[in-house]
């Protein structure tokens, strides 16, 4: 799917409750195939709906790190430790890491970004 046309679908579908008809409506399901198979739509969209959000996501690797740093932290901009949700954490210190669930704040520091292979600076 080319770019410009998954913005006008995601214009008509993104972050509204739909009908059953519309998601299960070919034109949907392309779209929710753009945002999972194709990275020039994926990127888009997560760069629109961090900016919505006021996250800054320029300084990161990639967009999937971004997201998912973003999804990290609270409505206050705090890590999220108990939520089993949450897949990395970042850290003031520039460090990135995997949480460790097992009843303390555990987390395993990571050197590479898990999503596009880039060395992340401290």
């Amino acid at each position: 799917m080319e770019l410009e046309q998954f913005k006008e679908l995601h214009a008509r579908f993104f972050g509204k409750e739909l009908p059953e008809e519309v998601t299960a409506s070919e034109e949907y399901e392309a779209y929710i195939d753009a945002i999972h198979e194709n990275e020039e739509c994926y990127n888009w969209a997560t760069a629109e709906k961090l900016k919505a959000s006021g996250f800054d996501y320029e300084g990161y690797c990639c967009m999937m790190m971004a997201d998912k740093v973003h999804e990290s932290l609270d409505e206050d901009g705090e890590v999220k430790y108990d939520d089993p949700d949450v897949i990395i954490n970042k850290w003031d210190e520039g460090l990135y890491g995997i949480p460790v669930y097992n009843g303390s704040a555990t987390m395993v520091v990571i050197n590479y970004c898990p999503w596009c292979g880039s060395k992340l600076i401290k």
